[in-house]
């Protein structure tokens, strides 16, 4: 644990000196690029023992160096147009095409955590008003899954997430469907997010919003027996996930709490924020499966496509308050976050420590 509070103690700290002492757009593109690299470090010369499913993915790397080009191919081709239950064939179509130049896991744990980073600091430089507050909340809340453990989704919500939100708010249809697709040969889940890409523009008004809130409170009452259908369309059904520590529902109570808060300061944010609307209706979102996780732990694997816009949604929080307080409200944030995250004692070991 040492590791990661080293880690977000740097995150502190650059972004003191960088986005909050004669803050720039220059300064801002530094410090994203320094925390970037600092939590590809941390993925990428982790000990295989960190992260749940690190080892397994091992050795799936290890057995697709000796799978043939045809058999990898005709499994992409028979997910898409046979119909059959092929696994995610496109991660290992990835894999395959990965392992021509280089047959090192390591390097391939390099490579997951340089397109999933890359494309994090780079939404949050476009997107965060405060990109320190935005890697603090990522450090304790998010990257458990992404930088350690996970392998296809990490990479299917690099593309549908960081990308897929770009485009939706930009309504660029080719480009968020060129996207979602590839998302989807990485991991099937990622097909959820696609029903945001057609929420992404809508206003939000009094009547739409009461919708949305009598949806989610449906969607809760009926989570048990929604958990097997939409388990088996996107996947997930054999799959369970362990969210290290202090359980999921401690993590969604935090989550609901924050759309709570965040549903009741939108006369502020929309005259703040141009992408509101585009916030909004993923907050929706994010609400609306957070509940679910209550009912199943394993809709974790939904709800994490949602979820991260709270990364751009808590700098925004910070900022609706007074300016006399605002240290105090970042200092509380970060000191609620930190104590969260001490609670939760996650094991960090570099690998050439092993």
């Amino acid at each position: 644990m040492t590791v990661y509070l080293i880690n977000i103690a740097l995150i502190i700290v650059w972004g003191f000196f960088l986005t909050h002492v004669s803050p720039s757009k220059e300064k801002k593109k530094v410090y994203c690029i320094i925390v970037a690299v600092q939590w590809i470090l941390l993925s990428g010369l982790r000990d295989y023992s960190v992260g749940n499913d690190t080892y397994e993915y091992k050795k799936a790397f290890e057995t697709g160096l000796n799978q043939s080009w045809k058999s990898v191919i005709t499994n992409c081709w028979d997910y898409l147009f046979n119909g059959l239950e092929v696994k995610d064939p496109g991660y290992y179509l990835l894999q395959k095409i990965f392992q021509v130049f280089f047959d090192d896991y390591r390097m391939w744990l390099f490579f997951i955590a340089i397109v999933f980073t890359g494309l994090m600091a780079r939404w949050v430089y476009k997107y965060s008003s405060m990109p320190d507050i935005s890697f603090v909340i990522y450090s304790i809340l998010f990257f458990a899954f992404y930088s350690v453990t996970g392998h296809r989704q990490t990479l299917a919500t690099a593309l549908i997430f960081f990308l897929g939100y770009e485009y939706a708010k930009k309504r660029q249809f080719v480009k968020f469907s060129i996207v979602a697709f590839i998302a989807f040969m990485l991991h099937k889940s990622s097909l959820v997010f696609i029903v945001y890409y057609f929420m992404a523009s809508i206003n939000i008004t009094t009547i739409y919003a009461v919708t949305m809130l009598g949806i989610s409170v449906f969607v809760a009452v009926l989570g048990k027996r929604l958990y097997e259908p939409i388990a088996t369309l996107l996947g997930f059904a054999d799959e369970s996930i362990n969210y290290e520590g202090g359980g999921a529902e401690t993590y969604a109570t935090v989550l609901v709490l924050l759309c709570i808060v965040t549903f009741c300061l939108y006369p502020w944010i929309s005259k703040q924020r141009q992408d509101s609307k585009n916030i909004y209706n993923l907050i929706f979102l994010t609400l609306m499966t957070t509940l679910l996780v209550y009912q199943n732990q394993s809709f974790m694997r939904v709800q994490q496509y949602f979820s991260l816009i709270i990364m751009i949604v808590v700098p925004e929080l910070i900022q609706a308050i007074d300016k006399n307080y605002r240290v105090l409200a970042y200092l509380g944030v970060t000191g609620f976050l930190v104590a969260y995250f001490v609670r939760l004692q996650p094991r960090y070991q570099f690998f050439f420590f092993a």
